[in-house]
């Protein structure tokens, strides 16, 4: 798989130095935006990806379990679409602006997920003796409210949206700092893997 990475970047005409698996990269980017709940808790950082959902849970300042669930946002999108015979763009923004005449569906589609990430916090907090005291949340159906509440409700701990460009000093035009902040979710994977080059 790593050779494959390679030979892929030569052909794109570039040179990979190094390849970050994505499960590290929300630690990564927690780690520094905050670091006194990563050095002293343990916690659950999921990540909403477009396929699949990962969940990594830190133990003061320790990766010590991760598991992929294969299920995302492009899942839940296309489950709304079926459900409501609308088109997929129809359906992502119905998913992130939630009116309430669609609850019942997308929560049929997020209990799995709920389920699936409260199953991991089961084992680590069976294994380790030890509670999750919270649950950070990024990706793109992150932006739900909605989502955001169903998992909690799942996960039976507080969940909070993370921020993982908190400890940048960015200077930019107040536009361009309000759109960092609505997207700042989306880029903990990336930002995270930065982090690691470093």
């Amino acid at each position: 798989l790593i050779e494959d990475y390679v030979e892929a970047g030569r052909r794109a005409g570039l040179v990979v130095d190094c390849i970050v698996p994505s499960l590290i990269s929300p630690v990564n980017a927690f780690e520094k935006a905050m670091p006194d709940v990563f050095a002293n808790e343990a916690v659950a950082l999921v990540d909403l990806g477009f396929k699949n959902s990962s969940i990594c849970i830190v133990h003061r300042g320790e990766l010590i379990l991760s598991r992929v669930v294969g299920i995302g946002g492009d899942r839940l999108t296309n489950g709304l679409a079926e459900a409501l015979n609308v088109s997929y763009a129809e359906a992502e923004g119905i998913k992130i602006g939630m009116p309430t005449e669609v609850q019942s569906q997308l929560e049929a589609l997020v209990l799995p997920l709920g389920r699936e990430l409260r199953a991991s916090i089961d084992f680590f907090e069976h294994q380790q003796d030890h509670p999750v005291s919270q649950a950070f949340i990024t990706g793109g159906a992150a932006r739900s409210e909605f989502i955001l509440h169903m998992l909690q409700q799942e996960m039976m701990i507080d969940c909070k949206i993370l921020n993982p460009t908190a400890f940048l000093q960015l200077e930019l035009p107040s536009q361009q700092a309000v759109e960092i902040e609505q997207v700042a979710p989306q880029l903990t994977v990336a930002l995270g893997a930065a982090l690691a080059t470093l």
